[in-house]
Protein backbone atom coordinates (compact mmCIF):
# COMPACT_ATOMS: atom_id res chain seq x y z
CA UNK A 1 0.00 0.00 0.00
CA UNK A 2 2.70 2.45 1.16
CA UNK A 3 2.46 6.50 3.11
CA UNK A 4 1.37 9.20 0.24
CA UNK A 5 2.01 12.58 0.60
CA UNK A 6 -1.51 13.27 1.00
CA UNK A 7 -1.80 10.88 3.56
CA UNK A 8 1.20 11.79 5.25
CA UNK A 9 -0.13 15.31 5.84
CA UNK A 10 -3.28 14.21 7.14
CA UNK A 11 -1.39 13.60 10.39
CA UNK A 12 -2.19 16.04 13.04
CA UNK A 13 1.62 16.83 13.23
CA UNK A 14 1.27 18.24 9.49
CA UNK A 15 -2.16 20.53 10.39
CA UNK A 16 -0.39 23.65 9.63
CA UNK A 17 1.66 22.61 6.39
CA UNK A 18 0.62 25.49 3.72
CA UNK A 19 0.88 23.50 0.15
CA UNK A 20 2.26 26.09 -2.07
CA UNK A 21 2.74 24.08 -5.15
CA UNK A 22 2.85 20.50 -6.83
CA UNK A 23 -0.99 19.92 -6.11
CA UNK A 24 -0.46 17.12 -8.71
CA UNK A 25 2.19 14.92 -7.03
CA UNK A 26 0.19 14.11 -3.66
CA UNK A 27 0.24 10.71 -4.39
CA UNK A 28 3.97 10.65 -4.61
CA UNK A 29 4.87 7.69 -2.24
CA UNK A 30 7.14 9.07 0.99
CA UNK A 31 9.42 6.04 2.03
CA UNK A 32 11.85 8.21 4.84
CA UNK A 33 12.46 11.61 6.11
CA UNK A 34 14.83 13.50 5.38
CA UNK A 35 16.40 16.90 6.52
CA UNK A 36 18.43 20.02 4.02
CA UNK A 37 19.99 22.65 5.98
CA UNK A 38 23.87 22.67 6.30
CA UNK A 39 24.69 20.02 3.58
CA UNK A 40 24.16 22.29 0.40
CA UNK A 41 26.52 24.88 1.02
CA UNK A 42 29.16 24.32 -2.22
CA UNK A 43 28.03 25.60 -5.41
CA UNK A 44 30.10 23.99 -8.24
CA UNK A 45 29.91 24.83 -11.72
CA UNK A 46 25.95 25.72 -11.15
CA UNK A 47 25.07 22.76 -9.27
CA UNK A 48 24.97 22.29 -5.98
CA UNK A 49 26.55 19.40 -4.34
CA UNK A 50 27.31 17.46 -1.45
CA UNK A 51 23.95 15.89 -0.28
CA UNK A 52 22.39 12.92 -1.12
CA UNK A 53 18.51 12.20 -0.87
CA UNK A 54 17.06 9.21 -2.40
CA UNK A 55 13.89 8.45 -4.14
CA UNK A 56 10.47 8.72 -2.05
CA UNK A 57 12.14 10.73 0.60
CA UNK A 58 10.36 13.98 2.07
CA UNK A 59 12.65 16.88 2.61
CA UNK A 60 12.27 18.89 4.97
CA UNK A 61 14.02 22.38 5.20
CA UNK A 62 14.26 25.71 7.10
CA UNK A 63 16.47 27.28 3.41
CA UNK A 64 19.18 27.44 5.87
CA UNK A 65 22.37 26.88 2.85
CA UNK A 66 20.02 29.54 0.99
CA UNK A 67 19.76 32.54 3.49
CA UNK A 68 21.00 35.48 2.10
CA UNK A 69 20.75 33.77 -1.70
CA UNK A 70 17.42 32.86 -2.85
CA UNK A 71 18.92 31.87 -6.11
CA UNK A 72 20.43 28.68 -4.62
CA UNK A 73 16.58 27.70 -3.75
CA UNK A 74 16.03 26.76 -7.28
CA UNK A 75 19.28 25.21 -8.28
CA UNK A 76 18.85 22.59 -4.66
CA UNK A 77 14.93 22.07 -6.10
CA UNK A 78 16.25 20.93 -9.23
CA UNK A 79 18.72 18.67 -7.46
CA UNK A 80 15.93 17.18 -5.33
CA UNK A 81 13.10 16.60 -7.91
CA UNK A 82 16.18 14.79 -10.42
CA UNK A 83 16.86 12.48 -6.81
CA UNK A 84 12.45 11.59 -7.29
CA UNK A 85 11.92 13.28 -3.41
CA UNK A 86 8.45 12.77 -2.71
CA UNK A 87 7.67 16.33 -1.28
CA UNK A 88 9.82 19.60 -0.03
CA UNK A 89 8.45 21.22 3.31
CA UNK A 90 9.84 24.97 4.10
CA UNK A 91 9.93 26.03 8.03
CA UNK A 92 9.26 29.76 7.29
CA UNK A 93 12.29 30.99 9.78
CA UNK A 94 14.12 32.83 6.51
CA UNK A 95 11.72 32.86 3.62
CA UNK A 96 7.42 33.36 4.22
CA UNK A 97 7.20 32.79 0.19
CA UNK A 98 9.26 31.60 -2.31
CA UNK A 99 10.48 33.07 -5.25
CA UNK A 100 7.83 32.07 -8.04
CA UNK A 101 10.07 30.15 -10.45
CA UNK A 102 10.67 27.47 -7.50
CA UNK A 103 6.53 27.55 -7.57
CA UNK A 104 6.38 26.97 -11.49
CA UNK A 105 9.13 24.38 -11.75
CA UNK A 106 7.27 22.17 -8.78
CA UNK A 107 3.85 23.17 -10.52
CA UNK A 108 5.75 21.88 -14.14
CA UNK A 109 7.20 18.75 -12.26
CA UNK A 110 4.19 18.04 -10.01
CA UNK A 111 6.67 18.11 -6.89
CA UNK A 112 4.32 19.12 -3.81
CA UNK A 113 5.80 21.94 -1.91
CA UNK A 114 4.57 22.69 1.50
CA UNK A 115 5.42 25.87 4.37
CA UNK A 116 5.57 25.63 8.01
CA UNK A 117 5.74 27.48 10.85
CA UNK A 118 8.06 27.89 13.67
CA UNK A 119 6.15 26.43 16.28
CA UNK A 120 6.39 22.83 14.79
CA UNK A 121 10.17 21.18 15.09
CA UNK A 122 12.07 18.88 12.91
CA UNK A 123 12.46 16.15 15.01
CA UNK A 124 8.84 15.77 16.13
CA UNK A 125 7.94 15.50 12.80
CA UNK A 126 10.24 12.79 12.00
CA UNK A 127 9.28 10.63 14.96
CA UNK A 128 5.59 10.76 14.08
CA UNK A 129 6.46 10.29 10.19
CA UNK A 130 8.84 7.69 10.78
CA UNK A 131 6.43 5.72 13.17
CA UNK A 132 3.46 6.07 10.52
CA UNK A 133 6.10 4.66 7.64
CA UNK A 134 6.95 1.53 9.48
CA UNK A 135 3.63 1.07 11.14
CA UNK A 136 2.27 0.76 7.39
CA UNK A 137 5.43 -1.48 6.23
CA UNK A 138 4.46 -3.60 9.02
CA UNK A 139 1.28 -4.11 7.86
CA UNK A 140 2.33 -4.54 3.89
CA UNK A 141 4.64 -7.57 5.45
CA UNK A 142 1.09 -9.09 7.24
CA UNK A 143 -0.34 -9.27 3.93
CA UNK A 144 2.24 -10.33 1.81
CA UNK A 145 2.22 -13.61 4.23
CA UNK A 146 -1.87 -13.77 4.34
CA UNK A 147 -1.00 -13.93 0.28
CA UNK A 148 1.19 -16.39 0.75
CA UNK A 149 -1.02 -18.91 2.84
CA UNK A 150 -4.06 -18.22 1.16
CA UNK A 151 -2.80 -18.20 -2.47
CA UNK A 152 0.48 -20.06 -3.09
CA UNK A 153 -0.68 -23.49 -2.37
CA UNK A 154 1.69 -24.07 0.44
CA UNK A 155 1.49 -27.31 2.59
CA UNK A 156 0.41 -27.27 5.93
CA UNK A 157 3.76 -27.36 7.60
CA UNK A 158 4.93 -23.94 5.84
CA UNK A 159 1.22 -22.35 6.37
CA UNK A 160 2.06 -23.09 9.87
CA UNK A 161 5.42 -21.32 9.41
CA UNK A 162 4.07 -18.24 8.24
CA UNK A 163 0.74 -18.15 10.38
CA UNK A 164 3.55 -17.86 13.74
CA UNK A 165 5.61 -15.28 11.68
CA UNK A 166 2.06 -12.87 11.84
CA UNK A 167 2.12 -13.80 15.22
CA UNK A 168 4.23 -16.28 17.59
CA UNK A 169 1.55 -16.11 20.45
CA UNK A 170 -0.88 -17.97 18.07
CA UNK A 171 -3.05 -20.84 19.72
CA UNK A 172 -4.50 -24.39 17.87
CA UNK A 173 -7.90 -23.40 17.46
CA UNK A 174 -9.20 -20.23 15.78
CA UNK A 175 -11.66 -18.35 13.50
CA UNK A 176 -11.40 -15.66 11.06
CA UNK A 177 -13.30 -12.20 10.37
CA UNK A 178 -13.28 -10.32 7.72
CA UNK A 179 -14.92 -6.90 7.56
CA UNK A 180 -14.79 -4.30 4.95
CA UNK A 181 -16.45 -1.17 5.10
CA UNK A 182 -19.98 -0.32 2.95
CA UNK A 183 -18.70 2.86 2.45
CA UNK A 184 -15.00 2.80 1.75
CA UNK A 185 -13.72 6.16 0.49
CA UNK A 186 -10.60 5.82 1.31
CA UNK A 187 -8.34 2.68 1.55
CA UNK A 188 -5.89 4.69 4.33
CA UNK A 189 -8.92 4.86 6.52
CA UNK A 190 -8.58 1.05 7.63
CA UNK A 191 -5.60 1.35 9.25
CA UNK A 192 -6.93 3.78 12.31
CA UNK A 193 -9.72 1.79 12.21
CA UNK A 194 -7.37 -1.38 13.24
CA UNK A 195 -5.13 0.76 15.40
CA UNK A 196 -8.53 1.55 17.74
CA UNK A 197 -9.76 -2.00 17.41
CA UNK A 198 -6.45 -3.17 18.79
CA UNK A 199 -6.92 -1.53 21.74
CA UNK A 200 -9.68 -3.12 23.04
CA UNK A 201 -8.88 -5.70 25.92
CA UNK A 202 -11.00 -8.43 23.94
CA UNK A 203 -8.25 -9.12 21.22
CA UNK A 204 -5.54 -10.73 23.24
CA UNK A 205 -1.93 -11.14 22.47
CA UNK A 206 -2.67 -14.64 20.74
CA UNK A 207 -5.20 -13.09 18.46
CA UNK A 208 -4.52 -10.38 15.03
CA UNK A 209 -5.73 -7.72 13.60
CA UNK A 210 -4.19 -6.87 9.63
CA UNK A 211 -5.48 -5.16 6.61
CA UNK A 212 -5.99 -7.15 4.05
CA UNK A 213 -6.64 -5.55 0.22
CA UNK A 214 -9.62 -3.14 1.27
CA UNK A 215 -10.33 -5.37 4.63
CA UNK A 216 -9.90 -5.70 7.93
CA UNK A 217 -8.67 -9.46 9.24
CA UNK A 218 -9.26 -10.71 12.51
CA UNK A 219 -7.72 -14.20 13.48
CA UNK A 220 -8.80 -14.84 16.78
CA UNK A 221 -7.16 -18.01 18.12
CA UNK A 222 -7.62 -19.97 21.58
CA UNK A 223 -6.81 -23.07 23.27
CA UNK A 224 -8.36 -26.53 22.17
CA UNK A 225 -9.50 -26.84 25.91
CA UNK A 226 -11.20 -23.36 25.58
CA UNK A 227 -14.75 -22.51 24.64
CA UNK A 228 -15.71 -22.81 21.14
CA UNK A 229 -18.80 -20.96 21.59
CA UNK A 230 -16.96 -17.52 21.23
CA UNK A 231 -16.99 -18.56 17.09
CA UNK A 232 -20.35 -19.08 16.91
CA UNK A 233 -21.56 -15.36 18.84
CA UNK A 234 -19.47 -13.04 16.87
CA UNK A 235 -21.90 -10.10 16.59
CA UNK A 236 -21.85 -9.87 20.52
CA UNK A 237 -17.65 -10.08 19.93
CA UNK A 238 -17.90 -7.34 17.77
CA UNK A 239 -20.29 -4.84 19.62
CA UNK A 240 -18.15 -5.36 22.59
CA UNK A 241 -15.54 -4.35 20.53
CA UNK A 242 -17.56 -1.15 19.37
CA UNK A 243 -17.57 -2.12 15.82
CA UNK A 244 -21.34 -0.99 14.15
CA UNK A 245 -21.79 -3.99 12.40
CA UNK A 246 -24.60 -2.20 9.53
CA UNK A 247 -21.45 -0.51 8.16
CA UNK A 248 -19.80 -3.14 7.25
CA UNK A 249 -20.16 -6.35 5.10
CA UNK A 250 -18.80 -8.85 7.44
CA UNK A 251 -17.59 -12.61 6.79
CA UNK A 252 -16.61 -15.52 9.26
CA UNK A 253 -14.98 -18.33 8.77
CA UNK A 254 -16.10 -21.75 10.53
CA UNK A 255 -14.08 -22.91 13.88
CA UNK A 256 -10.91 -24.28 12.88
CA UNK A 257 -8.95 -26.58 15.54
CA UNK A 258 -5.43 -26.75 13.13
CA UNK A 259 -3.67 -23.79 12.72
CA UNK A 260 -1.84 -25.20 9.48
CA UNK A 261 -5.85 -24.77 8.09
CA UNK A 262 -5.27 -20.61 9.01
CA UNK A 263 -5.41 -20.38 4.64
CA UNK A 264 -8.59 -22.01 5.02
CA UNK A 265 -9.84 -19.89 7.29
CA UNK A 266 -9.24 -16.76 6.03
CA UNK A 267 -10.49 -17.42 2.63
CA UNK A 268 -13.58 -18.81 4.45
CA UNK A 269 -14.24 -15.36 6.04
CA UNK A 270 -13.15 -13.11 2.57
CA UNK A 271 -16.00 -15.69 0.83
CA UNK A 272 -18.30 -14.91 3.27
CA UNK A 273 -17.85 -11.39 3.47
CA UNK A 274 -18.12 -10.99 -0.67
CA UNK A 275 -21.37 -13.18 -0.58
CA UNK A 276 -22.19 -10.62 2.21
CA UNK A 277 -21.62 -7.92 -0.57
CA UNK A 278 -23.55 -9.60 -3.52
CA UNK A 279 -26.58 -10.28 -1.07
CA UNK A 280 -26.24 -6.76 0.54
CA UNK A 281 -26.39 -8.72 3.88
CA UNK A 282 -24.34 -7.15 6.67
CA UNK A 283 -23.46 -10.76 8.42
CA UNK A 284 -22.59 -14.25 7.43
CA UNK A 285 -21.19 -16.85 8.67
CA UNK A 286 -19.48 -19.10 6.05
CA UNK A 287 -21.44 -22.36 6.83
CA UNK A 288 -24.55 -20.18 6.10
CA UNK A 289 -23.47 -19.64 2.36
CA UNK A 290 -24.93 -21.91 0.54
CA UNK A 291 -23.70 -22.52 -3.00
CA UNK A 292 -21.76 -20.02 -3.10
CA UNK A 293 -19.14 -21.63 -0.90
CA UNK A 294 -18.59 -23.82 -4.26
CA UNK A 295 -18.50 -20.77 -6.39
CA UNK A 296 -16.42 -18.56 -4.94
CA UNK A 297 -13.33 -20.60 -4.14
CA UNK A 298 -14.05 -22.09 -8.26
CA UNK A 299 -15.02 -19.06 -9.33
CA UNK A 300 -11.80 -18.76 -12.10
CA UNK A 301 -11.87 -22.61 -12.66
CA UNK A 302 -12.05 -23.04 -16.76
CA UNK A 303 -14.92 -24.95 -16.90
CA UNK A 304 -17.07 -22.89 -13.91
CA UNK A 305 -16.25 -20.30 -16.71
CA UNK A 306 -16.94 -22.55 -19.67
CA UNK A 307 -21.01 -22.97 -17.98
CA UNK A 308 -21.17 -19.25 -17.13
CA UNK A 309 -20.87 -18.21 -20.90
CA UNK A 310 -22.97 -20.88 -21.90
CA UNK A 311 -25.96 -20.02 -19.74
CA UNK A 312 -25.31 -16.00 -19.94
CA UNK A 313 -24.36 -15.73 -23.84
CA UNK A 314 -26.79 -16.56 -25.60
CA UNK A 315 -29.13 -14.32 -23.63
CA UNK A 316 -26.91 -11.42 -23.80
CA UNK A 317 -26.55 -11.81 -27.40
CA UNK A 318 -30.17 -11.98 -28.12
CA UNK A 319 -30.42 -8.97 -26.06
CA UNK A 320 -27.41 -7.29 -27.93
CA UNK A 321 -29.27 -7.95 -31.03
CA UNK A 322 -32.91 -7.51 -30.90
CA UNK A 323 -32.73 -4.81 -28.09
CA UNK A 324 -34.65 -6.83 -25.49
CA UNK A 325 -33.98 -7.08 -21.58
CA UNK A 326 -33.84 -10.54 -21.39
CA UNK A 327 -30.76 -10.13 -18.60
CA UNK A 328 -32.01 -8.09 -16.45
CA UNK A 329 -35.55 -10.06 -16.57
CA UNK A 330 -33.19 -13.16 -15.62
CA UNK A 331 -31.40 -11.52 -13.01
CA UNK A 332 -34.81 -10.34 -11.13
CA UNK A 333 -36.19 -13.47 -11.31
CA UNK A 334 -33.46 -15.20 -9.84
CA UNK A 335 -33.40 -12.49 -7.51
CA UNK A 336 -36.86 -12.92 -6.67
CA UNK A 337 -36.83 -16.85 -6.35
CA UNK A 338 -38.68 -17.86 -9.08
CA UNK A 339 -41.33 -16.04 -8.46
CA UNK A 340 -43.27 -14.63 -11.52
CA UNK A 341 -45.25 -12.07 -9.78
CA UNK A 342 -42.45 -10.27 -7.29
CA UNK A 343 -40.46 -10.07 -10.38
CA UNK A 344 -43.41 -8.39 -12.62
CA UNK A 345 -43.89 -6.04 -9.38
CA UNK A 346 -40.25 -5.12 -8.76
CA UNK A 347 -39.78 -4.36 -12.84
CA UNK A 348 -43.20 -2.66 -12.93
CA UNK A 349 -44.31 -4.82 -15.66
CA UNK A 350 -47.59 -7.25 -16.08
CA UNK A 351 -46.74 -10.74 -14.93
CA UNK A 352 -47.64 -11.88 -18.59
CA UNK A 353 -44.95 -10.15 -20.08
CA UNK A 354 -42.69 -11.69 -17.30
CA UNK A 355 -43.95 -15.12 -18.45
CA UNK A 356 -43.35 -14.42 -22.03
CA UNK A 357 -39.75 -13.11 -20.96
CA UNK A 358 -38.68 -16.22 -19.31
CA UNK A 359 -40.04 -18.69 -21.89
CA UNK A 360 -38.17 -17.23 -24.34
CA UNK A 361 -34.65 -17.61 -21.83
CA UNK A 362 -35.74 -21.01 -22.09
CA UNK A 363 -36.51 -21.27 -25.77
CA UNK A 364 -32.29 -19.92 -26.11
CA UNK A 365 -31.18 -22.59 -23.56
CA UNK A 366 -33.33 -25.19 -25.12
CA UNK A 367 -34.66 -25.73 -21.84
CA UNK A 368 -38.27 -25.45 -22.41
CA UNK A 369 -39.56 -28.58 -20.87
CA UNK A 370 -36.72 -29.04 -17.81
CA UNK A 371 -38.38 -26.64 -15.20
CA UNK A 372 -35.82 -27.62 -11.96
CA UNK A 373 -32.71 -28.05 -14.80
CA UNK A 374 -33.44 -24.47 -15.93
CA UNK A 375 -33.32 -22.71 -12.80
CA UNK A 376 -30.84 -24.58 -11.49
CA UNK A 377 -28.78 -23.74 -13.63
CA UNK A 378 -29.63 -20.09 -14.53
CA UNK A 379 -29.29 -19.46 -10.73
CA UNK A 380 -26.05 -20.36 -10.53
CA UNK A 381 -25.10 -18.20 -13.72
CA UNK A 382 -26.55 -15.40 -12.30
CA UNK A 383 -24.96 -16.03 -9.21
CA UNK A 384 -21.47 -16.38 -10.87
CA UNK A 385 -22.23 -13.31 -12.46
CA UNK A 386 -22.46 -11.30 -9.50
CA UNK A 387 -19.03 -12.66 -8.18
CA UNK A 388 -17.66 -11.84 -11.84
CA UNK A 389 -19.16 -8.02 -11.68
CA UNK A 390 -18.74 -7.77 -7.67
Amino acid sequence: MGLTVLELIKLDIFKNFKLVAGQRGLDKPVEKIGILDWEFTNKIEGRIVDSEFTKGEFVLTSLLFAKEQPELIIDALKYLEESHISGFAVKNIYYDDLPMEVIDYANRKSLPIFIFDTSVYFEDIITVAADKIKSISNFDLLESKVDLIIKMNINKAVTREVALEINSSFKESFFVISMKEKRLIDESRIIPLIEALKKNSIMNRSSTILKYKNSILMIYTFHKNQNETVGHDVPSLLRKMGVDISQYYIGVSTVHVDLSELGNGINESIFAQRTGELSQNSFNYFKDIGVYSILMPNADNGWIQDFYNRILSPIQSYDEKYHTELFHTALNYIENDGKIIDTAQRLFLHKNTIRYRIGKIKELLHMEDKELEFYEQLSMAIKLYKIYHI
